[in-house]
């Protein structure tokens, strides 16, 4: 016996092939709603790729450029002249520049002055507040070309550490390494540092205040009083404001209280950083 074939099979069994469902044609605006809904992901992800590239890349390849900046300020630092006085733990002969009212002299910022260039690093800030490893390269100018690369950078309309009025600066809160992502920590009192060739400005935190891009006045030589005469130096940070955002600004203020000459004491705040160690008397600090 052999099995039957379906020719062979039951007629009850047989069925008649259906012609396959033809699916319903989409109208012009379900397609147009389809595309526009791909378009919607695509920027979505482009958008989302965008956000990863600006707070996270960017801040790798400003960190690399804040290092290298930072190391190279530093070698250069100790090929000047006043290192070997330096070796000696004595304080360098400097020019006063101005005397402040309780008769601090503060010295006179010549190196500062002439590094104007693009590459060119004035000095470094510390803010101990924002961080014990916290060191910022300070540039001449605040375009992308300085602000960008892991530092802040000096409004150039802006006085300078030796003379009074404000000597001010700009970073980053969200990419480019985000040197000033933690500003709104500062608080009164805080010390601030501005290290250079030419000896160490010391500034305390006095203000701290949010305004819109528009007010100027926070930059003028007397802070919000444009048509004030500058008695005494002041230190500004600006950045964003707030978080993610630039439709504000965070603005501090820190007045000058000290400068240390070249081999003078270093601020106990700054003796871990042993360049600065090199530089100044780490064993005569406070």
């Amino acid at each position: 016996m052999t099995l039957a074939g379906p020719r062979h099979a039951d007629p009850a069994q047989w069925t008649e092939r259906q012609p396959p469902a033809r699916r319903p044609r989409r109208s012009l605006g379900s397609k147009i709603l389809g595309w526009f809904g791909e378009l919607l992901i695509t920027l979505g992800v482009l958008g989302l790729l965008f956000i990863v590239w600006e707070l996270w890349w960017t801040g790798i390849e400003a960190e690399a450029d804040r290092q290298d900046s930072l190391e190279e300020f530093y070698a250069d630092m100790s090929a000047q002249p006043q290192a070997a006085e330096a070796d000696d733990a004595e304080p360098a002969g400097f020019e006063a520049c101005y005397t402040l009212e309780d008769g601090t002299d503060i010295g006179c910022a010549d190196h500062m002055r002439s590094q104007t260039g693009p590459g060119d690093i004035m000095g470094t800030v510390y803010a101990p507040r924002l961080g014990e490893q916290w060191a910022a390269p300070i540039r001449h100018g605040t375009s992308s070309e300085q602000i960008d690369r892991g530092g802040v950078g000096h409004y150039t309309e802006t006085q300078w550490p030796d003379e009074a009025g404000n000597f001010a600066l700009a970073g980053h809160r969200n990419t480019n390494a985000s040197m000033l992502g933690n500003q709104d920590d500062l608080q009164s009192g805080d010390p601030i540092y501005v290290v250079s060739y030419d000896g160490i400005y010391v500034y305390e935190v006095r203000e701290r205040h949010v305004v819109d891009p528009s007010q100027g006045e926070v930059l003028a030589p007397v802070p919000n009083d444009p048509g004030g005469e500058a008695e005494v130096g002041v230190l500004t940070f600006t950045t964003c404001h707030p978080m993610y955002s630039n439709r504000e600004r965070l603005i501090h203020h820190a007045e000058i209280v000290d400068f240390v000459p070249v081999g003078g004491a270093a601020p106990e705040d700054l003796v871990h950083h042993q360049p600065v160690a090199d530089m100044f008397d780490a064993g005569g600090a406070d």
